[in-house]
């Protein structure tokens, strides 16, 4: 990207939009960004063809792949619903129970089923634009977002076409199987006695949404038990995203696809992950430790089964709690950490694992600690879309409140007052209160996931080890900088021991996680990335 094209371009933008309304000004202006970012993404994309990490070039096709789990993990799922419709839809036209216009969408449809909902948005956020919103939180451009409520409508279509009475076979089963054996087929029945008939204004009875929500997830939840479902870490060619039965989405139209919503800060983040797990897997290789495609998905089933027979699935605690972007790049660190797991296991002696229940009984035992802080956002606060140099510059506003603060010029209290950086959603506004760990790393928005990339931890050091009634900072989260004052802690409210099969479970798993990120971090400061 030539910059002084970049810099004509934009000079010319404005000299054509000057004589225009201001809203005009700003809506072309941000047309003019939008580009701009695409064409660096487009750019950065270029180096996804030559990762190197200690002098070992990659694979392209497999970093790029590990670049669309990991920008557009949710996407992936979503082409697994895709093929579960057109597996379907092939089905039900093949047998003559439908015909093919049955299934057709119009663009008019999708934009008349998303005009409330966007008309509501911009009622109770004025100025903020709505397509902007859509890119920073789910990752997707006008154009991907219409097509991803396109395919509700037409999942809806192929699996809930009408009362409940005219579901296909799959459909029900489906449901079934998501129930107790013997309340399946009565559960059925209700539902199709509830839409017997009209109601009060004449129509036909309909379900209740939440009620047809459920029933997606049990249908979605089905299909998912029933097919074969692989990812990279299934064996895939590196040419292959996705394998559903016998659908494929390759890694070349997978990227083009996922990268169209995507900002520059997400590729370099994607990128840091690659590389990073490539260090520690050399690591693994040349001390012996790393495990074996058969033993890792022995690992893994064993690992899974307990959580997966109930809501709370391992997918489910990957990306809701832990921070993973989807499950294939938790099953890719799970398998470093089961790995490094075998290299200290002489380690786990219950002197060890004691002392490390007694260092951090206050995450193990209920403690909390109470904290105030002063966030300066990187990312817009209104949308949540990453801003040009929004680290260095969030740094730099932190950096001037900091040495306020350190001059007596101005009182903490005062400063989060005037200067706090906070998203629309954020009620607590800087007062977090007591907290547990995971809670406090909630509020700041870091994770496991986070941790490994960023190397440090603000949410541990701020729980465990901060001097109480002092100002700690700036310190670095994974999307901006916090200025911030322990008020107080809790001690834990009993003492964990590790003699109990159950606690000593719970504290050898964080004990590995701990001396993990110890470890990776040594690793990491020694490799060598080009």
């Amino acid at each position: 990207m030539h910059p002084v094209i970049t810099l004509s371009a934009l000079l010319l933008a404005g000299g054509m939009v000057c004589a225009q309304e201001p809203e005009a000004v700003i809506k072309s202006l941000r047309k003019d960004v939008d580009q701009l970012q695409d064409q660096l993404v487009d750019e950065r994309a270029k180096l996804l063809l030559n990762v190197k990490v200690n002098g070992v070039e990659l694979d392209p096709k497999d970093v790029m792949r590990e670049a669309v789990y990991l920008t557009g993990g949710k996407l992936v799922e979503a082409k697994v619903a895709d093929f579960f419709i057109l597996e379907e839809m092939r089905k039900q036209i093949d047998a003559g129970s439908r015909q093919p216009e049955e299934f057709m969408i119009e663009d008019s449809d999708v934009i008349e089923q998303l005009a409330p909902m966007k008309s509501e948005f911009e009622t109770k956020n004025p100025g903020v634009d709505f397509w902007e919103v859509v890119r920073s939180q789910f990752g997707l451009n006008k154009e991907t977002f219409l097509e991803q409520r396109k395919q509700t409508i037409l999942f809806d279509k192929v699996f809930f076409p009408g009362a409940p009475s005219n579901w296909p076979d799959i459909t029900k089963e489906a449901i079934k199987s998501q129930t107790q054996s013997d309340q399946g087929p009565k559960f059925i029945e209700q539902l199709e006695k509830a839409t017997e008939g009209t109601d009060e204004n004449g129509a036909p009875k309909k379900l209740p949404e939440f009620w047809v929500n459920m029933m997606r997830q049990f249908v979605q939840k089905g299909l998912r038990n029933w097919s074969d479902i692989r990812y990279a870490s299934h064996g895939l060619p590196s040419d292959t995203v996705l394998r559903v039965n016998d659908f494929e989405w390759s890694t070349e139209e997978a990227f083009q696809f996922v990268k169209k919503g995507l900002f520059v800060q997400d590729l370099e983040r994607a990128m840091q992950e690659v590389a990073v797990r490539e260090a520690l897997r050399q690591e693994l290789v040349e001390k012996g430790f790393y495990v074996s495609d058969e033993e890792f998905n022995n690992r893994y089933e064993e690992y899974r089964q307990p959580y997966d027979t109930t809501p709370f699935t391992v997918e489910v605690i990957a990306t809701r709690f832990k921070g993973y972007p989807c499950l294939e790049a938790f099953r890719a660190r799970w398998r470093l950490i089961t790995s490094f797991g075998d290299m200290i296991k002489d380690e786990l002696t219950d002197e060890n694992l004691q002392a490390h229940a007694d260092k951090f009984g206050a995450f193990f035992a209920d403690g909390q600690c109470s904290i105030d802080v002063i966030p300066f956002q990187a990312r817009d606060p209104k949308t949540g879309a990453w801003q040009p140099d929004g680290m260095a510059k969030a740094k730099e506003r932190a950096d001037a409140v900091f040495a306020k603060l350190a001059a007596k010029d101005i009182s903490f209290d005062d400063a989060l007052m005037e200067s706090g950086e906070f998203f629309a959603n954020d009620e607590k506004r800087g007062r977090l209160g007591f907290l547990p760990l995971n809670q406090l790393k909630q509020q700041l928005r870091e994770s496991e996931y986070t941790q490994l990339l960023d190397g440090f931890s603000v949410s541990h050091f701020l729980f465990f080890e901060a001097e109480v009634g002092k100002t700690h900072g700036p310190i670095a989260g994974p999307d901006g900088y916090f200025i911030a004052r322990i008020n107080s802690r809790t001690p834990p409210r009993r003492k964990i021991d590790v003699k109990s099969e159950k606690e000593r479970e719970l504290v050898t798993e964080d004990y590995i996680n701990y001396r993990f990120f110890q470890w990776a971090n040594d690793v990491i400061g020694r490799a060598k990335f080009d």
